[in-house]
Parts: structure tokens; sequence; C-alpha cells
């Protein structure tokens, strides 16, 4: 594992959040509620894109999160997501190429967990 998911994982571990890897053995949706689509400049990767679509398609919500954009406002947003949306379970996505942002990427994902863990 590297890249975009490496980071996420390492993440998720450090701060005892779940994670599990699609494999594709069972349907995405049957495990996933929500989309997380993280993005630099509103460039999303088509195949994000159309995952977004297909959600969309089955009534599922997205939220999109730019990590150019200021960090707190991002976590904030993506906290009320959540609130909102209540997803049991999320599918989060990004380019490969998001953690060579310098540490924007980790430090969206600081500030989310600082928001998170008003949630628990």
């Amino acid at each position: 594992m590297e890249g975009f998911d490496a980071v996420v994982f390492e993440w998720a571990n450090q701060n005892n959040l779940p994670v599990e890897i699609f494999d594709g053995k069972e349907s995405l949706f049957d495990l996933v509620e929500g989309l997380v689509i993280l993005h630099t400049d509103h460039n999303i990767l088509r195949e994000h894109r159309d995952l977004k679509d297909a959600f969309a398609k089955k009534g599922r919500e997205t939220h999109l999160v730019d990590i150019h954009g200021t960090l707190s406002a991002s976590a904030d947003s993506l906290k009320f997501w959540l609130e909102n949306n209540h997803p049991k379970a999320i599918l989060m996505v990004g380019s490969d190429d998001l953690p060579n942002e310098g540490t924007r990427l980790r430090d969206f994902l600081n500030q989310l967990m600082k928001r998170l863990l008003t949630l628990r």
C-alpha cells in the first residue's frame, strides 16, 4: 500500500478508526453508505467522478473536500456532513498525488480527527 491509501490507513490506525480494504468480494454498496472524495483545486480523477455518479444513482451521499481550501472549514464541513447523513461506513478516495502536496493531507486528517472526537 502506498500513496493516498497508505496515508489514510496510517492515520486511521493511529486514531483507532476501523478500516477495511475493499477487495471486491462484496458489493461496494453493501459495505459503504457514503463517499468522501479528497482532491486539490477541483481536480477530481475521472474514476472518482464515475464513483460519485454511481453513488448518486444508488441514492448515496457524497462529500467533496478540497485540501487546498481552509483546513478547519473543510474539516468542519465534513463533520457536519457526517452528522447530517449518519453513514455507518464511508469510502474515502483521493489521488495518489495528494500526499505529495506537502503536509496538507495529513494536516486535514488531523483537523478532521479533532472534530470526530466530538462525535464519539
